[in-house]
């Protein structure tokens, strides 16, 4: 079975909530962990990295992974 990840950063708020700037970095950060082949061994290609998306693009990107794997999608 291959192994797939969705990581989403998000380190952007609307005004009046701080921003966290850590959020992207620790996101490129856990990238590189999967991506090393002596750590996660994924491959780059199943690695997919969202930084600061919109709510519509977190939703899709979270249904495409579960129908991506067989699962159903989340309404």
């Amino acid at each position: 079975m291959t192994k797939i990840a969705l990581l989403i950063g998000v380190s952007e708020y609307k005004p009046g909530l701080n921003p966290l700037p850590a959020a992207v970095k620790d996101v490129e950060a856990m990238r590189r962990v999967l991506a090393n082949p002596e750590m996660g061994g994924f491959t780059e290609a199943d690695i997919t990295v969202l930084n600061n998306p919109q709510p519509y693009e977190m939703q899709t990107a979270i249904d495409n992974l579960f129908v991506s794997r067989g699962a159903i999608a989340l309404q």
